[in-house]
């Protein structure tokens, strides 16, 4: 029966991406050959949305994708795009969304490409990982273990040698897929490799993670201890090793433990395996010195990193910080300079090859550049430099697909200083009719209008403009709109009590998704606890914090004491984990949530409206967002 069950799963997959929306302009195309697709959104999650997007993630010979935007153009209910592949490519996968919305056709869009006519086993290990471990994070499909544990079987069968690098993530799956089963297979291969007389480092290890796997630690340990000297020097030992740098906090430690690195693993540069490893050491310390202001040290350590994407990054993650808290700007000022000179001299470099042309490799130079220069005019602003701020601004905006509110306002107060007060008008005015001004470009605009001698009132015209923006915000959030059961929960809180969905029937629902460790929804409760206060009055509204993917075995004391040492009133619950499967989360599961932040808002009939992933950037972009979803399902619910 199982097997049966796994022929129509298969089935389904390879027929989905014509049934549920695509059609590629080929089945089976040669690697390095240009692909054009349609797209129909009909009997999909994004029927009837507008303004659909698409992202492409094209796979090489390992499960590492290369991210890239394909313009879609549409013609009638149909979008068309195309999309170019390098010799190299082995398969892509094609994401479509509004918004945070993605179209979660169970078996994604998939097109696998040949080679000398032929489906690779790298192209089936890349389609394996999409259905077993990471296909819905990047397209939307759905997880199936038992699915992908077939497609690495096929892989095997074609490429025998891939079975040993692969055996870990193909022996775990057929273990979620079935337990007694992939315990059996599992407890073959831990009797196979310990048979083993003179085992090779990666015999060791898999034999390592197959005992972490089935978590019998002591003899884990075991292995670990003779694995570390047997090979002291082995890839185990370096992952051991670079991990302890990266976590320790002392940069005199730290420069201590990497020099004793170094001298353990003598690496060889001209090995590209090493000096990627010396590489990821040499970064490691920059960043450490960065954060200790030490500018001669990390000008040591970023200039010993010759890649020189890399190095820009470094310079540019000094130069940031710095210019944001107006800090050690003349230093800032010299690496920020550097990281856009080194990102024009890589354009005359070679073609890196997860790039499928030179014109996607210069267009992400560009990408960084834009970015990269924002920085720099930030940091001759902080020099009084005005007028080489502006300029240096202006070089920057048309490298940005969109333009970022922060950014934009900084560009005005740029345009101000130099003295062109109206050209800054326009420019705000744009800004404040998105929706996006903040309270200073709104002090800024005031000051504008009275010193151009704007006619009528300030607030009259004021008022204009942010109803423009208030209905482009709602319109925009309307398109966003859904209507899915809210799968049900009934959870304890940190005061013992119990808390359920069904109890909080008739209300609003804000329902909150986060951990201690994560740091963008740490970084949204500010604005959460001004949303929270904004509705504190008003028995319609109510505001649940799921702590979910907190696996510490202190989790209540974790929790508890953030949220006391925030004075938070928030009403947390603890998500429950698993009884099958104590790594996943019971009710962040039932939500299919990727990743937290995630906040889901629930009207007062049990129905999810909204889903907004991340942080909106700010404690007012939070309250805006919370009070466009509150405000739609209000008027929706009024009006019945």
């Amino acid at each position: 029966m199982k097997s049966i069950k796994l022929l129509l799963t298969l089935l389904i997959f390879a027929g989905v991406a014509k049934s549920q929306g695509v059609k590629f302009s080929a089945d089976k195309p040669a690697a390095g050959t240009k692909i054009s697709f349609t797209y129909e959104p009909k009997g999909t999650s994004l029927e009837n949305l507008a303004d659909i997007k698409c992202t492409s993630y094209t796979f090489f010979s390992t499960t590492n994708p290369k991210a890239g935007k394909i313009d879609l153009v549409k013609e009638g209910s149909i979008y068309k795009g195309e999309f170019s592949t390098p010799d190299s490519v082995t398969l892509v996968g094609l994401a479509f969304y509004v918004g945070d919305k993605k179209d979660e056709a169970p078996g994604g869009y998939i097109l696998k490409f040949t080679k000398a006519g032929k489906i690779p086993a790298e192209a089936l290990i890349n389609e394996a990982f999409l259905y077993g471990l990471a296909g819905n994070y990047y397209l939307g499909l759905t997880i199936d273990a038992e699915a992908a544990s077939a497609l690495y079987k096929q892989a095997f069968t074609l490429r025998p040698a891939l079975k040993q690098k692969n055996a870990y993530q193909y022996l775990s799956l057929e273990y979620k897929a079935d337990k007694e089963k992939g315990t059996k297979n599992i407890n073959e291969n831990i009797n196979s490799l310990s048979k083993i007389k003179d085992a090779k480092e990666d015999e060791m290890t898999l034999l390592l993670n197959l005992y972490n796997l089935l978590k019998q630690k002591p003899k884990a340990d075991s292995v670990k201890t003779a694995l570390l000297k047997k090979y002291p020097v082995g890839n185990y030992a370096y992952g051991q090793d670079i991990n302890a740098l990266y976590v320790e906090k002392d940069l005199a430690v730290k420069e201590q433990k990497a020099n004793d690195l170094i001298a353990k693993f003598k690496f060889d540069t001209q090995k590209k395996t090493d000096a990627a490893r010396l590489s990821s050491v040499y970064s490691i310390l920059a960043n450490a010195s960065s954060k200790e202001k030490n500018n001669d040290k990390f000008e040591l350590y970023s200039s010993k990193i010759d890649n020189k994407l890399n190095r820009a990054s470094l310079y540019n993650s000094f130069a940031w910080p710095a210019a944001e808290k107006n800090e050690n700007i003349d230093a800032a000022a010299k690496f920020s300079k550097r990281s856009l000179d080194l990102l024009n001299e890589a354009k005359n470099d070679e073609v890196p090859a997860f790039y499928s042309s030179k014109d996607e490799y210069l267009k992400a130079l560009d990408n960084s550049y834009g970015m990269y220069a924002d920085t720099y005019a930030l940091l001759l602003y902080r020099q009084g430099k005005f007028k080489e701020a502006l300029a240096v601004q202006e070089k920057a905006l048309p490298f940005y697909t969109k333009v970022s509110p922060d950014v934009a306002t900084r560009y005005v107060t740029y345009l101000i200083k130099d003295g062109q007060q109206e050209k800054a008008f326009n420019e705000a005015e744009k800004i404040i009719k998105n929706g996006e001004a903040s309270d200073s470009l709104k002090t800024d605009f005031k000051n504008l209008y009275v010193s151009l001698k704007k006619e009528g009132t300030y607030d009259g015209y004021i008022a204009n403009l942010e109803k423009i923006a208030l209905e482009k915000d709602r319109a925009e959030w309307t398109k966003k709109m859904i209507n899915t059961p809210a799968p049900a929960f009934s959870l304890v809180n940190l005061k013992g009590e119990t808390v359920s969905l069904a109890g909080l029937k008739g209300k609003i629902v804000v329902l909150d998704y986060w951990a201690t460790w994560c740091g963008p929804c740490v970084a949204s409760f500010p604005g959460m606890q001004k949303a929270m206060a904004k509705y504190a009055n008003n028995p319609n509204v109510a505001f649940v914090f799921v702590n979910t993917w907190q696996t510490e075995d202190n989790r209540e004391k974790l929790v508890t004491d953030f949220i006391a040492e925030k004075k938070y009133d928030f009403n947390v619950l603890y998500d429950t984990k698993n009884k099958q499967d104590p790594s996943k989360f019971d009710v962040v599961s039932a939500y299919k949530v990727d990743g937290i932040p995630t906040k889901f808002v629930i009207d007062g009939d049990g129905n999810i409206r909204f889903k907004a992933v991340g942080f909106s950037g700010s404690d007012d972009g939070v309250v805006k967002e919370i009070d466009s979803m509150i405000g739609l399902i209000a008027s929706k619910e009024g009006s019945k």
